[in-house]
C-alpha cells in the first residue's frame, strides 16, 4: 500500500483535550506535577532496578524534564543532498534498526566531505522541542563508498560500504526512538533512524516502530517491494535489503517516522507514561517482549509481517494483552526475514506476493503472499478486528458511538465529522467469519475509491482474557494528532481519544473495565472488494498532499 508523505516539520503539541488524568508539561525544564505511570511485573528484582536507572517508574516523566531543542530538524527548504550542497551531501545507515542500551552501533557513511558528524537526539516531548541532544561525534573523516549492488535475479540493492565509526550507546542514552543526524563539513545532511532498547525499562506500554514497512518502501539503489527505477530491469524488488541507508527522497532519510510516528511518540511522553520501545526486527527476532507489557501500540503503516511477529502478537492478546492500531493495512502482506550474504541474521526481507515463492516449496505456509489469501488464509480482521479497504483517499470520519470510553472526556458527538481523517489507506469491516463477535463499531464513514463505494470503520473490540484491541482504521490517525502533516489539521478528539487508549491500556486488561458491545451488524452494507493492483508512487519529502496509488 502507498505510504503517505507530509512535511517533516512537526508542530508542537498544545495542552487542549487531553484527559484529565494526563500530564501535560509546559516548559522542557519543569518535570510535570503528577504523572501516571506504570512498573514492570513483579519479577522485576530491587537488584535490577538499582543498576539500571530505567527500571524505577517515573523514569518518563524525568527524562522529558530535561531541556529540549529545536535543532534535530533539517532546514526545511532543502530539496535534496545533491542539489543543495552538491560537494558535502551525505548519507548513511546503521548495523542495526535497534541497540541494546551499554552496546554499540556501526554507521556506515558516504560522503565527499573531508569530515562529518553525528548528533544523537532522543526523540520525546520536551516542553514541545520533541527533541533532545544527547551525543556528538567528534569530527570523522569522510570519504566515498562503494557503489550500490544490484541483483539482477531479485531486484535487490545493497550497500557493501567498509564502517565509518563505531558508536558507543551508553547508559546515558536513554532508551527512546532516536533520529541520528549526519552533518557534513559542507553544509550537507541525513538521518538514521534508530531505536535505543531496555527490556528491563519501566512501563506498561510497548511502542513498536514499522521497520519493515518503512524498508519496503525505501526506493534507494532503484528498487523498492513496489517499484524500480527505469534502469532496473524488474517491475520491483521481491527482496529488500536493511544493509542501505534510507533515500534522501524518502523524507531525508528518516523514512516514515516524522508523520507516522513521531506525533505518538511525543503524545507518550507528554503523558508522562512509562514506555518500552523496539521495532517490529524485535518482535521478530525476541516474540517474548511483549511478555512483560500490559499494551502493544503499533504506529501509522505496519503492513509487513512475518509469521513469528504475527503469532506473537496473537498470544498477547489471547493472554489478556491489550493491542491499539492507530493506523490501517496492518498485518497485510507476509513477509520472510533472511540473512545477509555475511550471515548476519534479519538483513535481508523477502516479500514475492505469489504462492511460487521459491521459498515456500518446501513448507506452504513459508509463502509471502497477503496474509487473507492462499495458502495462508489468516485474515488480519481476526486479529485488528477489521481489515484493508483501498487506498488513495480523503475523506472525513463519522463517529457513530461516542458513548464508548474511548471518547471520554474529549467533547465528541454521534455523527460528528472530522474533515480528512480517513485517508490515505483505511480499514473495513471484514467478511462475518472473520469478524470477532465482540466488535464495536466506533466510526463508520462512507468511502469512495478508485471509482467503487466503501465504507471505512474504526472499532474496538474485547475478548475473554480481557484484552482489549482498538483499531483506528486510517493511516491519517497520528498525524491528526498534532497537525503536522500537510493538509491535515490537528484534532482535539484524535488527541483526547488516543490519550484514552495509551492510558487505560497502560494499566491492564482494558476489556474488563470496558467490555465491548457487538454491534457490527448494524453497519454491514454491500462493499467493493479490496483492489491492489496500482504501484504507489516514490514518498517524496515536499508533496503538499500525501501520495496514492
Amino acid at each position: 500500500m502507498s505510504s503517505a508523505s507530509s512535511t517533516t516539520t512537526t508542530q508542537s503539541l498544545s495542552d487542549e483535550a487531553l484527559p484529565t488524568r494526563a500530564v501535560v508539561t509546559t516548559t522542557s525544564t519543569s518535570p510535570p506535577t503528577s504523572t501516571t505511570t506504570t512498573s514492570l511485573p513483579a519479577d522485576t528484582t530491587t537488584t535490577a532496578a538499582l543498576r539500571d536507572p530505567y527500571a524505577q517508574p517515573g523514569w518518563v516523566v524525568a527524562e522529558n524534564a530535561k531541556p529540549g531543542t529545536n535543532d534535530w530538524r533539517l532546514p526545511a527548504t532543502v530539496r535534496s543532498s545533491e542539489q543543495d550542497s552538491p560537494t558535502g551531501w551525505i548519507e548513511g545507515y546503521a548495523d542495526a534498526a535497534s541497540v541494546q542500551y551499554g552496546h554499540t552501533l556501526t554507521l556506515f557513511v558516504d560522503t565527499p566531505a573531508a569530515t562529518f558528524t553525528v548528533q544523537a537526539y532522543r526523540m520525546g516531548w520536551y516542553g514541545g522541542a520533541q527533541g533532545r541532544l544527547v551525543w556528538t561525534s567528534a569530527a570523522t573523516p569522510g570519504g566515498r563508498q562503494l557503489v550500490a549492488t544490484y541483483d539482477r535475479q531479485i531486484g535487490m540493492s545493497e550497500a557493501p560500504w567498509h564502517s565509518s565509526l563505531t558508536v558507543p550507546v551508553t547508559p546515558q542514552w536513554p532508551p527512546g526512538q532516536y533520529l541520528l543526524k549526519l552533518v557534513s563539513d559542507a553544509g550537507g545532511s541525513h538521518y538514521v533512524p534508530l531505536t535505543v532498547r531496555d527490556d528491563r525499562a519501566a512501563g506498561g506500554l510497548m511502542v513498536v516502530s514499522a521497520v519493515t514497512t518503512w524498508q519496503a518502501y525505501n526506493p534507494w539503489g532503484g528498487c523498492s517491494l513496489y517499484a524500480c527505477s527505469a534502469d532496473r530491469r524488474h517491475d520491483r524488488a521481491q527482496v529488500v535489503s536493511f544493509n542501505r541507508p534510507y533515500s534522501h527522497q524518502y523524507h531525508r532519510g528518516s523514512a516514515d517516522f516524522l508523520d507516522h510516528e513521531l506525533p505518538l511518540v511525543t503524545l507518550v511522553e507528554q503523558l508522562g507514561i512509562d514506555t518500552s520501545y523496539v521495532t517490529d526486527l524485535d518482535l521478530h527476532s525476541q516474540p517474548d517482549l511483549v511478555n512483560d507489557r500490559r499494551g502493544v501500540i503499533t504506529l501509522g503503516h505496519d503492513e509487513y509481517y512475518s509469521t513469528t511477529m504475527r503469532d506473537a502478537l496473537e498470544s498477547a492478546v489471547a493472554r489478556g494483552v491489550n493491542l491499539a492500531f492507530l493506523g490501517a493495512n496492518a498485518v497485510y502482506r507476509h513477509i520472510r526475514m533472511q540473512p545477509d550474504a555475511s550471515g548476519r541474521p534479519d538483513r535481508q526481507m523477502v516479500n514475492y506476493r505469489e504462492q511460487t515463492d521459491p521459498g515456500a516449496v518446501a513448507d506452504s505456509q513459508q509463502a509471502t503472499v497477503q496474509w487473507r489469501n492462499a495458502p495462508l488464509r489468516r485474515p488480519e480482521a481476526t486479529l485488528i478486528g477489521v481489515q484493508y479497504g483501498c487506498a488513495g483517499v480523503r475523506a472525513p470520519m463519522r463517529l457513530v458511538n461516542t458513548a464508548n470510553w474511548v471518547f471520554a472526556n474529549t467533547g465528541a458527538g454521534n455523527n460528528q465529522q472530522i474533515d480528512n481523517l480517513v485517508g490515505v489507506e483505511f480499514d473495513e469491516l471484514a467478511p462475518r467469519s472473520f469478524t470477532p463477535e465482540s466488535l464495536e463499531v466506533l466510526a463508520a464513514s462512507p468511502v469512495r475509491c478508485r471509482g467503487l463505494q466503501y465504507q471505512h470503520v474504526m472499532s474496538y473490540y474485547s475478548n475473554a482474557a480481557g484484552a482489549g484491541v482498538f483499531a483506528t482504521g486510517t493511516i491519517n490517525w497520528i498525524c491528526a494528532i498534532d497537525g503536522s502533516c500537510a493538509s491535515l489539521e490537528a484534532s482535539s478528539v484524535v488527541r483526547g481519544v488516543t490519550a484514552n487508549v495509551l492510558l487505560e491500556f497502560a494499566q491492564g486488561p482494558a476489556g474488563r473495565a470496558h467490555p465491548s458491545v457487538a454491534n457490527s451488524a448494524r453497519y454491514r452494507t454491500v462493499l467493493a472488494p479490496p483492489t491492489d493492483t496500482a504501484a504507489p508512487e516514490a514518498p517524496t519529502t515536499t508533496a503538499a498532499e500525501p501520495t496514492s496509488p
